[in-house]
C-alpha cells in the first residue's frame, strides 16, 4: 500500500504539483519536527529546514530512480539540511536555543550536546536519530542506507565515546 502511495505520490511531484509535497509533509510533520530539533534546538530554523527541503524535493525529485525510497530519500535530504544549517549556524556562533525551565536539565543537555559537536559525525547522526528522534534501528540504517550491523555498531560505540567525553568533561 505504501509502495502504491509513493509511487502516486512521485508522479504528482514530477508533475510539478508542490501541494502533494506539502500534503505529504503535514503528515509527517512531527517525525520530521523530531528529527530537526535534535539537530538545531530552534523552532524557526526547523520551519525554515521544512521550506527548503520542501523546494529541493521539488526541484530534484527526477533523481529519485524508485519511488519505493522516496520517505528515506525525503528524510536524507531533510537531515542533511538540518546539518547544513547546522553547521552554518556554528561557523557564526549564534546560539539561538530556547531555554529550558529546569536549569539542571539544560545544563546535562548542553553538555551532551557540546559532547556531541567534539564526536565524529557519524556518530552524532545516529545518536540523534536514535535518542533524540526516537528512531528504530531499522529505520536508521533505511534513512541512513547501511546495514542494521553498522547502526547498532555505531551506537554502542558512539555511546561508549559519549559517555567518556562526559566523564573527562568533554
Amino acid at each position: 500500500m505504501a509502495a502504491l502511495h509513493n509511487k502516486i505520490l512521485v508522479k504528482k511531484i514530477k508533475k510539478k504539483d508542490m501541494h502533494a509535497i506539502i500534503d505529504w509533509f503535514e503528515t509527517r510533520q512531527t517525525k520530521f519536527y523530531r528529527i530537526g530539533w535534535a539537530y538545531l534546538h530552534n523552532h524557526h530554523d526547523v520551519e525554515d529546514v521544512f521550506q527548503t527541503t520542501i523546494l529541493k524535493i521539488y526541484d530534484k525529485i527526477a533523481q529519485l530512480r524508485n519511488p519505493e525510497y522516496f520517505e528515506s530519500w525525503a528524510t536524507s535530504i531533510f537531515i542533511n539540511e538540518c546539518k547544513n544549517l547546522y553547521r552554518k549556524n556554528k561557523r557564526n556562533d549564534v546560539d539561538e536555543r530556547e531555554p529550558i525551565d529546569n536549569t539542571h536539565i539544560q545544563d546535562l543537555r548542553m553538555d551532551i550536546v557540546e559532547a556531541l559537536d567534539h564526536m565524529e559525525e557519524k556518530y552524532q547522526e545516529i545518536i540523534n536519530l536514535r535518542y533524540f528522534s526516537d528512531f528504530s534501528q531499522e529505520k536508521i540504517a533505511e534513512i541512513l542506507e547501511v546495514p542494521i550491523g553498522t547502526v547498532k555498531s555505531r551506537i554502542y560505540r558512539g555511546l561508549k565515546l559519549l559517555r567518556t567525553k562526559m566523564e573527562r568533561g568533554v
